[in-house]
């Protein structure tokens, strides 16, 4: 079953998720995290992609409180851009409140706490602010952006998985390394370097999608995630 639901915010309001319910009640839950793009075509994909792998589902609509309902396509210049100028305009902090709303609706829902984060490009690194609160067992960030910048700076968090690409313009060399010797020097994280391979590779119907890695990455998140929600 797939739908949009209502989640409640922290400050009174309400803002739509994407919802895509597993087989099982007793399955795991992942926070998807957006990119740039809105809940769009590719997210919703992503969305049925895990469930089939045995997890609820829920993405919720990062840039509702500037402009809900978005479905971007990144092959639009326009719109690609439109895109980058709302991550530009987020609040983090308040959308990872906002992320940590829908969290709660799916533990409420399925009356479990097994739940993981798992994050795409700006998801990528909105997921590190989820792993930050430890609310979540784990956390999944694919190709996500300005993490050199963000992770040094955290104490303790939820364990994660980084998956970077060799190719990804937004993470030169300098930055992967860091990545790299972050992942090393803190408990329960990993990172994997994908060769040949670039920024959004696993995106569905992307312009640089690429079938071995993204099964390779899926592959390892789906064992990472299923290690730290067992029951």
């Amino acid at each position: 079953m797939s739908s949009y639901v209502d989640i409640n915010s922290h400050d009174g309001k309400t803002f739509k998720a994407y919802f895509c319910e597993a087989a099982k009640k007793t399955a795991p839950g992942i926070v998807l995290i957006q990119e740039i793009f809105g809940i769009n075509k590719a997210m919703r994909d992503l969305a049925e992609i895990w469930r089939n792998k045995g997890y609820h589902v829920i993405v919720p609509d990062l840039f509702w409180r500037q402009e809900a309902g978005l479905d971007l396509d990144p092959r639009n210049e326009q719109e690609f851009q439109r895109g980058v100028e709302l991550m530009q305009q987020v609040d983090q902090p308040l959308a990872a409140q906002d992320l940590e709303c829908a969290r709660a609706w799916l533990e409420a829902r399925f009356e479990h706490d097994r739940m993981a984060a798992m994050g795409y490009c700006f998801g990528g690194r909105m997921v590190i602010h989820v792993a930050a609160e430890a609310r979540v067992r784990c956390a999944v960030s694919y190709y996500g952006v300005g993490l050199e910048s963000l992770i040094p700076s955290l104490g303790d968090t939820a364990p994660a998985l980084l998956h970077i690409a060799e190719l990804d313009s937004y993470v030169p060399e300098d930055a992967r390394q860091i990545l790299l010797k972050e992942a090393e020097r803190r408990e329960g994280w990993k990172a994997f370097v994908y060769n040949q391979a670039d920024h959004a590779f696993a995106r569905p119907g992307g312009q640089h999608y690429l079938d071995h890695p993204t099964h390779e990455a899926e592959a390892r998140s789906d064992a990472f995630i299923q290690q730290f929600t067992a029951a």
